[in-house]
């Protein structure tokens, strides 16, 4: 197999036909209208620049009777007629609701292969900007597609048809409509290299104004800059992106707009006075032509350079659109190496025994492991709870158990099998898990809790894992109840609740889940140390058959689980239940201690 270059043509049409195919299967009739809008543009130009006129001198020059000529133009208006009715009609109702199905369709493609990739590529910059690049490119790259393809097949074909026109009147005339096509590619080449240097450069800048401006209003932020001098260095390194995006704009703009000028120069000169200045030295003087050839072979021989130069800009677009549809499909055919797709066992849900056996882990682009050696057992229905400094890895381990992360070194084990073994989807469902870092989504408060389509079936245990988190009371006085939009950001009713009702609602996601397994990493940071405590006692209490794994700093709350595994830089150094741990009066006692005499 030949090797192909990325900016070859061959791979540059290989490309927008790959996004032509998405496109088509995203909205067939979108893509179809615009063959159909593409075809009528181009042969009403055809028909009435070179058929129509030449008929028209030709009738003059052999005296024609008056019905022919009649029913000509007749036939020439309803063409006009229908071809302009359907224009129209597309134009305003076709080809808008088919760009949004596009739009919907395409992203929707986009989004679901993005939940598809491991956590790990949102943490390795080159991918990031890759997917970011994929994102904001796939609409308007995908609209450009579906016109330019449709049209660079309509200039072939009508390039055709009216070089044998030519031909058949003057075959040396059709180098005059020519030469033109090699000045277009040549320069529409370097423009568009020119174009994507500019883009390249301001990439990295266009992303650091966007997360600026993205900071500047997301209520989230709003303190800190009210209540620091941040705003003020914000505003520098915005006005710093800016003034880099200027110049690179003065940098490749000028030469752009000169190239864009000689292009246009060359053409015209060879199209507008050369083909006149031929044809008219043919009629005049050498007298070797009819006034109705005269016609045809002015119009044909400007159709022809319109054509041509037309398909050699189209040529261009697509070298040009096919280097940011490289993003998309170097995105869209990413093998993940954790794949929701990925088939597999599926797991047995009434008998949980987990076993993490010499498990180590790097994060990507780091050279020393964030977890060393952990050998640890989670039975059926014990309660585990992970304590230590922050950094120690707990969190982590947690990720790497939900498979959000693959192991380093070592393996985990569900029931014996290593849990890459299983359907990923299957394996997750055993797991109801909430993070420190959890999120609260501007949908209902029964669609937090459920983070689904609520069914009326739902509501009594909505209600139940409500009631179970402690804010089932403060839900019920809200303007409607567990049917209140959660932040104002799309409704003016929307209920603003404190951080620590926030996180009992997201921990009431894990009481509606029901599952096998409950993980709760960090979610309590925002409750004082006996609302922490009373929350992980109803946890307990709730999931009395079912396995529970906690994280917290607090250790007053360690006291209720059935195992305690203390973890420092990475490595387990303590691991015991509560009485064990304070009578070895390690590390845990001294940190249990502490944190007993700062309570009192």
């Amino acid at each position: 197999m030949k090797y192909k270059k990325k900016d070859s043509l061959w791979n540059a049409l290989e490309n927008n036909f790959y996004l032509l195919k998405l496109s088509f299967e995203a909205c067939p009739s979108r893509v179809i209208g615009e063959f159909f809008y593409i075809g009528y543009r181009y042969g009403s130009s055809l028909f009435y620049l070179i058929i129509f006129m030449g008929l028209i001198f030709k009738f003059i020059e052999e005296d024609t009777d008056f019905n022919t000529v009649l029913f000509f133009l007749i036939i020439a208006g309803l063409f006009w007629g229908t071809g302009g009715l359907y224009r129209a009609i597309y134009e305003r109702t076709v080809s808008p609701v088919g760009n949004q199905k596009l739009y919907e369709n395409l992203h929707l493609r986009m989004y679901e292969k993005a939940t598809d990739v491991e956590l790990e590529c949102y943490e390795n910059p080159q991918f990031y900007n890759q997917y970011t690049k994929a994102v904001s490119q796939i609409k308007g790259r995908a609209f450009l597609v579906v016109h330019v393809l449709p049209e660079l097949i309509c200039s072939i074909l009508c390039t055709f048809f009216s070089s044998v026109k030519i031909v058949m009147i003057d075959r040396y005339a059709i180098l005059l409509g020519i030469i033109p096509l090699f000045s277009t590619y040549f320069f529409g080449k370097k423009i568009n290299q020119a174009k994507y240097k500019l883009y390249q450069e301001n990439i990295p800048k266009e992303r650091e104004k966007e997360y600026i401006k993205r900071t500047i209003y997301q209520k989230e932020y709003a303190k800190e800059i009210r209540l620091t001098n941040v705003f003020t260095m914000m505003m520098k390194h915005f006005k710093e992106a800016t003034e880099s995006v200027i110049y690179n704009t003065k940098k490749f703009g000028l030469k752009i707009g000169l190239l864009n000028f000689i292009q246009g120069s060359t053409n015209e000169l060879i199209t507008g006075m050369g083909v006149i200045v031929y044809s008219t030295v043919r009629l005049l003087f050498l007298k070797n032509i009819k006034i109705s050839d005269y016609m045809v072979l002015v119009s044909a021989i400007g159709y022809l350079s319109w054509c041509l130069t037309r398909a050699a800009k189209l040529l261009s677009k697509v070298q040009d659109t096919s280097l940011y549809i490289q993003n998309v499909k170097d995105f869209l055919e990413y093998k993940p190496k954790i794949s929701e797709s990925q088939k597999g066992r599926i797991p047995e849900a009434r008998n949980i025994n987990l076993y993490f056996k010499d498990v180590s882990f790097t994060y990507f682009g780091q050279t020393q492991p964030v977890l060393k050696h952990i050998n640890m057992k989670i039975e059926k229905g014990e309660k585990i709870a992970l304590v230590g400094h922050n950094g120690a890895g707990k969190s982590t381990l947690v990720k790497l158990l939900m498979r959000l992360y693959d192991v380093t070194e070592g393996e985990i084990l569900l029931n014996n099998y290593n849990i890459k073994d299983y359907n990923v989807q299957a394996y997750r469902k055993l797991f109801g898990t909430v993070f420190q870092d959890y999120k609260v989504l501007s949908l209902t408060v029964a669609e937090n809790v459920l983070m689904d389509s609520v069914n009326e079936e739902d509501r009594p245990r909505i209600e139940q894992a409500l009631r179970d988190s402690g804010v089932y009371d403060k839900v019920m006085t809200l303007s409607k109840g567990m049917d209140t939009m959660l932040t104002r950001e799309f409704d003016e009713e929307g209920a603003e609740l404190s951080g620590g009702e926030f996180q009992k609602i997201a921990i009431a996601r894990v009481f509606a889940k029901g599952s096998s397994v409950a993980i709760l990493d960090e979610p309590s940071s925002a409750l004082d140390p006996i609302a922490e405590y009373k929350m992980y006692e109803s946890m307990l209490r709730a999931c009395k058959d079912k396995s529970v794994i906690f994280i917290s700093h607090r250790l007053s709350s360690a006291v209720l689980a059935d195992r305690i595994y203390m973890l420092e830089n990475g490595e387990i150094v303590e691991a015991g239940s509560h009485s064990q741990l304070m009578n070895k009066n390690g590390k845990y006692a001294q940190m249990f201690r502490f944190q007993a005499e700062n309570y009192v």
